[in-house]
């Protein structure tokens, strides 16, 4: 099992965030928050969830959207940096 680095984790959030994103032309960057910025509604947001479970089993993002989204502090960096607290030496799936 290889070191899962915060460059794969960043690499896959903004990947599984292009993905959903309605305009596929639109630059994803870091500092975007899941609600205000790329504007996912409850539907876009379940899928994210979904997708970020998929690729880290195990690891749950429900909590970490709460806390974070009444003031728009849920950032994909947030997330990242959420999800490095919780991810060890092993690889996202596929």
């Amino acid at each position: 099992m290889s070191l899962l680095l915060e460059a794969d984790v960043t690499r896959h959030i903004i990947s599984l965030c292009r993905s959903l994103s309605d305009d596929s032309t639109r630059a994803v960057m870091l500092d975007m928050s899941l609600t205000h910025s790329l504007a996912f509604d409850s539907m876009k947001l379940m899928q994210f969830f979904a997708g970020v479970e998929a690729l880290y089993p195990g690891v749950a993002l429900e909590d970490w959207f709460i806390e974070h989204s009444t003031d728009g502090r849920e950032t994909l960096r947030s997330a990242v940096s959420h999800l490095m607290r919780f991810l060890g030496p092993h690889a996202a799936k596929g």
